[in-house]
């Protein structure tokens, strides 16, 4: 226990307290609660540590006894105790490492869920911040380091260290001078692992980063493969996906040098130790003062505890990785979203379905304003369109309707319930939403029109479908509604993924309707078609509409003009031609050729 003890001061002596609390909250969580599973396996390591000295010891009386005495007696007995040794160090052996193993991928399916929910749950400011690339890394590289460390550490610090201190009480009980040499030298061998160590540890933080780099680009260049064909920029990428391949593989070889020079000190304290047992060992037989067979047991339990010995060297590199690994994976989980319930949340009761927005101003980066209070009202089962140029804050008004962000000033309420107050899944059920950038999951067409609402049948989604025009084209498939539409709805054209996920829209029937560009991507037909299917969606429904085609909203109940996040015009589309302001400017723009 002094070795383990020794150990374990070493290992987080350079690590902060903030790491150690992380460390101690991940075996409270998430190792502790598989406390049979780890008992079984460090009572099978314990027995497999006893078995491999005592296998050790049967080799004085087969030297003492069968070699030099000629007993053929013993022989048998001797030969028979080897096989149970050995058979039942085996048995150990694999006991311990399946339930190991069993732990460890128990350990990690709950971390990962954990990690997964917490991720999920971080607000658009979080998702702006972090590439996809890095929150893979902490799905693939960081759990499987923390996976090994966990594995390997008790593996090693139960396992090895077992063996090592039996073997070390097996050496002290056939000679006390040569035992107590080696235990001087034992520990002299650990100090340079720690300096190496720490070393490591810093190396695989950046190792990290730049595999998260790496998933980027190549994420991005993936699925921007159209812009990257279309502009020529096949060889632009190539040249970053070198670059970033380059840069890990020169930190891979950083690694490799630090972690393995730890080999060849071992090697080198192990050849010293040997040669000095040899030397001593052969002395004292020489002298009478030692048998054989004692001096052969000494020797191979010598050889035996070198691998052990090994192992614990290497731990400190493993834990350093893994303590790093700890570290980046709880800053997310310990990350608190912005957007959060209240205390006393209550669920959004939608009644006429009447949305105000008062005197709202919004940043997304401090001291750049976006909106400058901004005031607007959609009354019960009105049609209500916003217009205006890119960049004006029409789709900002659409996140903060969604609670994507919160205002810096004013309110939105619904039926009088300002949004911040109500919880946030109650709101988002209230309400169906339709962007421009539409995305689709690589799963069938129904699966994608069923995640409108949970528990929704087939002939529904078909419905739904029909409605936003897109049956028709369905149809077509070679799968119908089985058909997989691909990563973000590759194998669809933008005209057919924006009426599916219209089709998801409808299916989730919500009192208030948000649509953004909903239109954008259909051809003039398509549009039409789709068109006549949200005027049914929208009819008793509470509704705001972004459009750049004006066509769209010309019967609109009230439009907004936006300008530079502010309205600068509000009327019907015949009172707002009569003003022959900016709206009218557009209008005529957009139907000059008629």
């Amino acid at each position: 226990m002094f070795i383990v003890s020794k150990i374990k001061e070493k290992l987080f002596k350079n690590t902060s307290a903030e790491a150690v609390k992380r460390v101690k909250r991940l075996w409270l969580v998430y190792m502790l609660p598989q406390w049979k599973l780890l008992a079984v396996s460090l009572f099978f390591m314990g027995v497999y540590s006893a078995l491999n000295a005592w296998s050790v010891s049967l080799l004085k009386p087969v030297f003492d006894k069968v070699f030099i005495e000629k007993n053929k007696d013993i022989l048998f007995v001797i030969a028979a105790q080897v096989i149970f040794a050995f058979g039942a160090k085996g048995i150990a052996q694999y006991i311990q490492s399946v339930t190991m193993i069993k732990m460890g991928s128990n350990f990690t399916k709950r971390l990962q869920g954990d990690l997964f929910d917490r991720i999920i749950a971080q607000d658009l400011e979080f998702f702006n911040k972090n590439n996809s690339g890095n929150l893979l890394v902490h799905f693939m590289g960081d759990l499987g380091a923390i996976r090994n460390t966990i594995v390997n550490s008790i593996t090693t610090v139960v396992r090895d260290a077992c063996s090592v201190v039996f073997l070390i009480i097996l050496m002290f009980w056939k000679s006390f001078d040569m035992a107590a040499a080696m235990f001087i030298l034992f520990p002299i061998g650990f100090y340079p692992t720690f300096y190496f160590g720490k070393k490591i540890k810093k190396i695989f933080s950046n190792q990290q980063n730049s595999f998260g780099n790496l998933y980027a680009v190549l994420a991005q260049s993936f699925q921007g493969i159209k812009i990257v064909k279309s502009y020529n920029l096949e060889e632009s990428e190539s040249k970053k996906i070198k670059g970033s391949a380059e840069a890990i593989a020169g930190i891979e070889v950083k690694m490799a040098k630090n972690s393995n020079i730890l080999s060849p000190l071992m090697e080198f304290f192990g050849g010293v130790a040997a040669a000095g047992t040899l030397a001593y060992g052969g002395y004292r037989i020489m002298r009478g003062t030692l048998t054989t067979g004692d001096f052969v047991v000494f020797l191979i339990a010598t050889v035996t505890a070198y691998q052990p010995m090994k192992s614990l060297a290497n731990l400190n590199a493993t834990m350093q990785m893994g303590i790093m690994a700890i570290d980046r994976i709880f800053a997310i989980m310990d990350r608190k979203p912005v957007i959060i319930d209240k205390h006393k949340a209550y669920d959004l009761k939608v009644d006429k379905g009447t949305i105000k927005v008062k005197k709202v101003k919004f940043e997304y980066v401090p001291g750049v304003e976006i909106l400058h209070g901004v005031n607007l009202e959609v009354k019960s089962g009105e049609k209500v369109a916003i217009v205006g140029a890119a960049g004006s804050g029409k789709s900002t008004l659409i996140n903060l309707l969604l609670r994507f962000y919160d205002v810096k000033d004013g309110s939105i309420e619904i039926d009088g319930q300002d949004i911040r107050d109500v919880a946030i899944k109650s709101l988002r059920e209230n309400i169906a939403f339709v962007s421009q950038d539409v995305v689709l999951f690589d799963d069938t067409i129904k699966n994608n029109i069923l995640m409108g609402r949970f528990g929704a049948t087939y002939d529904e989604a078909i419905e739904a479908a029909k409605h936003a025009a897109a049956h028709n084209f369905i149809m077509k498939q070679e799968h119908g509604y089985d058909t997989v539409v691909g990563e973000r709805g590759g194998s669809l054209s933008g005209g057919q993924k924006q009426m599916v996920s219209i089709a998801r829209a409808m299916l989730k029937n919500a009192p208030i309707l948000l649509l953004d560009e909903a239109t954008s991507s259909l051809d003039s037909r398509s549009e039409r078609m789709v068109q006549e299917g949200l005027e049914k969606l929208m009819k008793g429904r509470t509704s705001i509409v972004i459009a750049h085609r004006l066509s769209t909203i010309i019967n609109s109940d009230r439009i907004y003009v936006f300008e530079s996040g502010n309205i600068v015009e509000v009327g019907t589309h015949k009172e707002l031609l009569a003003l022959n302001g900016y709206y009218a400017n557009l209008y005529k723009i957009q139907f000059m050729h008629k």
